[in-house]
C-alpha cells in the first residue's frame, strides 16, 4: 500500500502524543501493519518509504501508451504481433511484458461478442426506422406484432470446446465434436396478448413455403422421436415464457429506439 509522506507525519505525530498503534489505526488511517511499519522505520530514524527493490521497468509512460495505442486499433491483434511492432518502436519486450502491459491499462483478453454485421445499409434503415418511432409510447408498442427465426443445435455446443485425452485418444468417440450437428430452425411471434405458437420448420424447407399444421405437427414429432425430447423442450420452454416478461420487452422498445440513435445505428449494449 501507498503511504503518502504527509499521512507518515500524522501517524510519527500521534506515535509522540502517546497514542498506541492500535489506537492510531482505529482512526482509519491507514491498516495497523502499515502503522507498525512505519512506526518501526521512525525508531530507526527514517520515515522516508524506502525504494522498492527490484529491476527497474523496461518501458515508459509514452511506450505504454504506444503499445495501448496499436491495440487499439486492432483488437484481435495477438500479444506476439503486438511485441513485434513494439520492437518496431524500439521497445525490445516479450509477449508476456505486452500481456501485462495492457492488463495494467484496463484492457482485458475476453471473448469476442457475437453481433451479426451492419452494412452501411442497415446502418441507415435502423437508423430511419427509429426516427418514425421515437416518439411512440408503450401503448403504440403494444399494437406490433414482433416476430423472428432462430436455430438450435438439438446437441452438442458451439464454439471451441476443449476435452482432457491420454495419447491415441484423438479420434476416440468421447473426444469428438461433430462438425455437422442435427438443427432446428424454429419460428414464432409475441405481442401485447402474449407469445404466439411456435413452428418447427422441417429441414431444408424455404421459409416461405406453405405448410398446413398437420405437416407441421407431423414434423415435430419426427424430431421427437429422433432426436429425443429436444424439440419438444424448445416448445415447453417458449410457451412458459410470461406475461410480464412479454410485457417488459414492449414497454423496453422505447429506450431500446433512443439507444439506436444514441449510437447512431451501431449496435447497442
Amino acid at each position: 500500500m501507498v503511504i503518502s509522506k504527509e499521512t507518515r507525519l500524522v501517524i510519527t505525530a500521534l506515535h509522540k502524543n502517546g497514542l498506541t498503534r492500535k489506537s492510531i489505526a482505529a482512526r482509519k488511517i491507514a491498516p495497523q501493519s502499515t502503522i507498525c511499519h512505519i512506526i518501526k522505520n521512525f525508531k530507526r530514524g527514517s520515515i522516508v518509504a524506502k525504494k522498492a527493490p527490484g529491476r527497474p521497468r523496461k518501458t515508459s509512460k509514452h511506450q505504454n501508451h504506444l503499445l495501448k495505442v496499436f491495440k487499439l486499433r486492432d483488437r484481435a491483434t495477438s500479444s506476439a504481433e503486438l511485441a513485434q511492432k513494439w520492437q518496431q518502436a524500439g521497445v525490445n519486450a516479450s509477449a508476456r511484458t505486452v500481456r501485462r502491459r495492457l492488463l495494467e491499462q484496463g484492457l482485458v483478453s475476453r471473448r469476442a461478442a457475437k453481433k451479426p454485421l451492419l452494412s452501411r445499409k442497415n446502418i441507415r434503415d435502423r437508423l430511419i426506422f427509429c426516427q418514425k418511432c421515437r416518439e411512440w409510447t408503450a401503448e403504440d408498442w403494444g399494437k406490433v406484432i414482433f416476430s423472428d427465426e432462430s436455430p438450435f443445435r438439438l446437441f452438442g455446443k458451439s464454439g471451441k470446446r476443449l476435452v482432457r485425452r491420454r495419447r491415441g485418444e484423438g479420434y476416440h468417440q468421447s473426444c469428438l465434436v461433430p462438425t455437422k450437428p442435427e438443427t432446428i430452425h424454429v419460428w414464432s411471434c409475441f405481442s401485447a396478448k402474449g407469445v404466439g405458437s411456435l413452428t418447427v420448420w422441417p429441414k431444408n424447407t424455404a421459409m416461405n413455403k406453405e405448410w398446413n399444421q398437420n405437416v407441421l405437427r407431423e414434423q415435430l414429432l419426427r424430431l421427437v422421436v429422433i432426436n429425443g425430447q429436444n424439440a419438444a423442450l424448445i416448445v415447453q420452454e417458449w410457451i412458459t415464457i410470461s406475461q410480464d416478461l412479454v410485457q417488459k420487452l414492449i414497454e423496453s422498445m422505447a429506450g431500446r429506439t433512443a439507444e439506436v440513435l444514441k449510437k447512431r445505428g451501431q449496435h447497442c449494449n
